[in-house]
């Protein structure tokens, strides 16, 4: 071990002699590095799908692509033109002019143009009374046939027999018997044909299409399109006031997609800044910003160039790393930076000098905390959540580039800049002192009251162990989901107030239902009734769906029966009125409820392209879709019932033995749920065990480094007692506090027993001051950079960032004032005169 730390040791005394001796060729270096980085980050994608936190071989993700695969257009566009006052032949004038325009920008573009229900109406005024319950239609029939029979004979002159005679065949009679069916499937076809709404004022149009909302430059280009489709149309010329706007899905997907990553690059941004005024507030020198800011862009660059390569894209966890790896990748420089300027200024070093200090007495604590940071990230990276896996490869990643960045370039920039101007030609005493306020209150009150500090600590410890211990067994875990999606801090967009309105003339269809594909049509009604079995036999409290629909649901039910029921009650009806059974008057109201003739046995190929359409494969195959829709009363963001209601068609075994899987939003999230609860404690056990060992290495096993150790636990158990008493629950993205925390949060107790253990208690104060102070700016910029987060509009990045950063100040509280103040009372018990005497120093 000890030959090691010489050789590398060795090594980083030829790297400052070439720092010193050939800065150019050190910025060469700098710079052909880092401007391919740059390209290949550019490229990164941002991946926003919950399915994307997920493995590709889990088998909910593995199912719900292979379905999306089959169905036909990704989202809808919709069109909605609107006049100020009712004008129902202009806004069907416009709608006849502007669909086959629309529809003429190819399959590319546009999957079908949906203007109406003409197709639903038609057909359902042709077959009305197919859909009516075969009890009424057998009742009306034995009515119409004992009414014709009775006339028939009464008018034969035959015997009747006794009692009251059959209801007289009239329209009201008979619109009481088909017109309840028949009102029921007019009211469903709708009146006009169109989607007009609002008394007339409004239109809407809907425009399926493949184009994904998440393929920005394609979905621009189609938005454009169709404004221009528009415009050629002239919509002023069917009526002076029609305006045209947009909305659906396809609308307000790109308007998330964008908001989200605006929202992900103004939270970098504020972090970054943010992390550089702390360092300028420490330093108080623009020229140690700029070198400072220079290295950890190069360490950020190669970062994100690295996953690049190694991953590809970003995705809900990894979106907003910037701000992190810029708080917690800076800490390494601020160390040395402090060191070297307290080599130029206290201890009047040539820069050359300075950078040789630097090297020698930093690079053991600063790369004991980049290993033990990068092992923390790396514990996320052997879990199967895809969501912890790139955040910790990314994130490690990350750590020890801008320890490379660091050390590689941080000092080449230090002596070109003092070369062109030296730091500390007229020292300034006010910045030496300002640099010291970030340590001098830990210093006072850990020097006066070491006794009183420890034994508070020992309390708190004991107090925050038993909450951490409470807060892991009564489930720690998030479940109410509306705590994990985006806030839009303010009014709602046009696309998105403009929705509900199209809701109310269109309808919400399927909106909440997951669709579960079977392999074969025959499938469909045997999966039903599985389903169905499962529900009827769950307690109440527990029942998982409402309904499961099928193709099959949208044709009459009995139409075998029905059919000559209905034909014969026709032919019954038209021999009454030939007979004058039935008045002229009576048979003109009464023609809208006569059975059509030409009745026929409908099947799935006879349904209008707009009814089936949901049970559409892009391949125009019908039937093999099956929808599951939610518990009435059950909220689709209740965890607990997402659970639930997966479970319950996530796997469908038929009674032939065909097993059928099930996926969609449900199942995913709570594969997400169920990913964390499960790999949770694998990070947290690998986080705090590679910890360890990093710790163990760096004192080589000796008493300081368990007092480290013992140091970084009291700050987890207190940032997690504090989330205990915030009763703020872990999700899929603040989970991640926890591990990192480890590996972030022992960097602090690290550097300052480093520093003791060279200059020893005697003086606790100069430690606490130039060290203390350095790792409290060090907290103060990872604390920063999570508080960066909180601005977040999506409140799992502002659970995280809220987390972390009380991980961050309870881990920087334990390490520059708890652990110096227990060393100092436990060296006044052992040598009381020497320590008074360096204290009151």
């Amino acid at each position: 071990m000890n030959e090691l730390l010489g050789r590398l040791q060795r090594f980083f005394c030829l790297l400052a002699r070439a720092q010193v001796e050939r800065p150019w060729a050190v910025a060469l270096l700098a710079v052909v590095t880092t401007v391919p980085a740059l390209l290949a980050a550019r490229g990164l994608g941002l991946k926003t799908d919950f399915s994307e936190l997920l493995p590709d071989n889990k088998p909910s993700v593995v199912e719900m692509r292979r379905v999306g695969e089959k169905l036909t257009s990704a989202s809808t566009l919709t069109l909605v033109a609107e006049v100020p006052q009712s004008h129902l032949e202009a806004l069907e004038h416009f709608a006849q002019a502007v669909v086959p325009r629309i529809q003429a920008l190819g399959p590319e573009w546009v999957g079908a143009v949906d203007a109406g229900n003409r197709e639903a109406h038609t057909f359902l005024e042709h077959n009305k009374l197919l859909y009516a319950p075969l009890d009424e239609i057998r009742k009306v029939h034995d009515d119409v046939r004992e009414r014709y029979d009775y006339e028939v004979q009464k008018r034969a002159g035959g015997d009747l027999e006794l009692g009251d005679p059959p209801p007289p065949l009239t329209a009201a009679s008979l619109r009481e018997r088909f017109g309840k069916s028949a009102e029921q499937f007019e009211k469903r076809a709708g009146g006009s044909g169109y989607y007009i709404g609002e008394d007339g004022r409004v239109l809407a149009i809907l425009v399926r299409t493949p184009v994904e909302p998440g393929s920005i430059d394609p979905a621009h280009r189609l938005r454009a399109k169709i404004e221009e489709v528009v415009r050629e149309t002239n919509p002023t010329s069917f009526d002076p006031g029609l305006t045209v706007h947009y909305t659906g899905d396809f609308v307000t997907s790109v308007e998330e997609y964008e908001s989200v990553k605006n929202d992900l690059g103004h939270v970098g941004f504020y972090g970054v800044l943010m992390v550089l005024a702390a360092v300028l507030l420490f330093f108080l020198r623009f020229r140690t910003l700029l070198a400072m800011g220079l290295t950890i862009a190069i360490g950020i660059a190669w970062t994100f160039g690295a996953a690049r390569l190694m991953i590809g894209y970003l995705n809900a966890s990894t979106g907003f790393l910037v701000s992190i790896i810029a708080g917690n990748g800076i800490n390494f420089g601020i160390i040395y930076m402090a060191r070297y300027l307290e080599a130029r200024r206290a201890q009047g070093k040539t820069p050359g000098e300075a950078v040789f200090v630097a090297h020698r007495e930093t690079w053991v604590a600063t790369l004991a905390a980049a290993g033990a940071a990068m092992l923390s990230y790396g514990s996320l990276a052997i879990t199967n959540f895809r969501g912890f896996k790139h955040f910790g490869i990314i994130g490690g990643t990350g750590m020890i580039l801008c320890w490379i960045a660091t050390y590689a370039f941080l000092p080449t920039i230090l002596v070109v800049s003092e070369k062109t101007s030296p730091l500390f030609l007229h020292p300034n005493a006010l910045r030496s002192r300002v640099r010291g306020f970030y340590g001098y209150g830990f210093a006072w009150l850990a020097e006066r009251f070491p006794r009183g500090i420890t034994i508070i600590a020992a309390i708190v410890g004991v107090a925050s162990l038993a909450a951490s211990v409470h807060y892991f067994a009564t489930d720690p875990m998030e479940y109410d989901m509306t705590k994990l999606r985006t806030e839009h801090k303010g009014a709602r967009s046009e696309a998105g107030l403009l929705s509900e309105r199209v809701d109310e003339v269109v309808g919400r269809i399927g909106q909440d239902g997951m669709a579960i594909m079977v392999d074969r049509v025959d499938q469909a009604l045997p999966v039903k009734a599985v389903l169905e079995h499962r529900r009827d036999i769950a307690p109440t409290d527990l029942k998982p769906f409402e309904q499961v629909v099928t193709l099959f649901d949208l044709l009459p039910k009995d139409q075998k029966e029905k059919i000559p029921l209905l034909n014969e009650t026709r032919d019954l009806l038209l021999r009454a009125r030939m007979r004058g059974v039935i008045a002229e008057k009576d048979w003109v109201e009464l023609t809208p409820y006569l059975p059509p003739t030409a009745l026929t046995l409908l099947g799935l190929d006879d349904l209008p392209e707009q009814m089936a359409r949901a049970f559409t494969e892009k391949d125009g195959t019908r039937g093999r879709i099956v929808y599951i829709t939610p518990k009435d009363g059950r909220s689709v963001w209740d965890g607990h019932y997402l659970e639930l209601w997966a479970d319950s068609f996530r796997t469908i075994e038929l009674p032939n033995g065909e097993v059928i899987h099930g996926s969609g939003r449900a199942v995913i999230f709570a594969d997400v749920i169920k990913a964390v609860v499960e790999d949770a404690p694998k990070a947290i056990i690998a986080s705090f065990a590679g910890t360890w060992l990093i710790v163990l290495l760096a004192f080589r096993g000796r008493r300081a480094g368990w007092t480290v150790m013992l140091t970084l636990l009291l700050g987890v158990t207190a940032m997690v007692a504090f989330l205990a008493l915030k009763q703020l629950k872990l999700n899929f993205l603040n989970f991640v506090a926890l591990p990192i925390t480890f590996g972030i949060g022992v960097d602090y107790a690290v550097n300052v027993m480093e520093r003791i253990r060279r200059d020893g208690t005697e003086n606790m104060r100069q430690v606490i001051v130039e060290t203390g102070g350095a790792v409290v700016l060090c907290s103060m910029t990872t604390t920063l950079g999570y508080l960066a987060l909180t601005l977040s509009m999506n409140q799992a990045i502002t659970s995280f960032g809220l987390a972390a950063a009380a991980g961050e100040m309870t881990c920087i509280v334990a390490a520059v004032l708890v652990m110096p103040a227990a060393l100092l009372w436990l060296a006044s018990k052992k040598r009381p005169a020497k320590v008074s005497t360096a204290i009151v120093a």
